[in-house]
């Protein structure tokens, strides 16, 4: 269940979209289009260095989105597709099977770092990526 909690999660990150609106003007330099690493996970329910790779999000132009997470005993790859789009300068939405429909907030710690902030099932769940 571990597991799938955190996949779910891991997979709400699909939830952004290219640019934030700022008003100073780094709109265009905030961009979650590429792929990103996930080097944290708060409050911490997965061990991020069980594995030698960590989990991988790659955000496509066209609102699809391709993940790679790591089982946390085998390190096994276990490669996963989403759908998601921005609802507003801040919100962003996933759909994920078998999990379904997440939503989240983006906060920009820098242009090559983000935080995703969600709630699932109660938790508030913190997940921070970088290029």
């Amino acid at each position: 269940m571990k597991k799938h909690l955190i996949f779910l999660l891991v997979a709400g990150l699909f939830a952004f979209t290219s640019c934030s609106d700022d008003d100073d003007g780094a709109s265009t330099k905030n961009t979650v289009i590429g792929t990103w690493t996930l080097v944290q996970i708060n409050p911490p329910v997965w061990d991020l260095e069980a594995c030698d790779d960590k989990p991988v999000v790659t955000f496509n132009e066209d609102g699809t989105a391709d993940m790679t997470w790591y089982d946390e005993d085998t390190c096994e790859a276990q490669p996963s597709e989403g759908e998601w789009s921005k609802e507003s300068a801040t919100q962003y939405t996933i759909n994920v099977s078998p999990f379904g429909l997440l939503a989240g907030t983006v906060t920009w710690e820098s242009e090559n770092r983000f935080d995703f902030l969600t709630n699932y099932q109660g938790v508030d769940f913190t997940f921070t990526f970088e290029k």
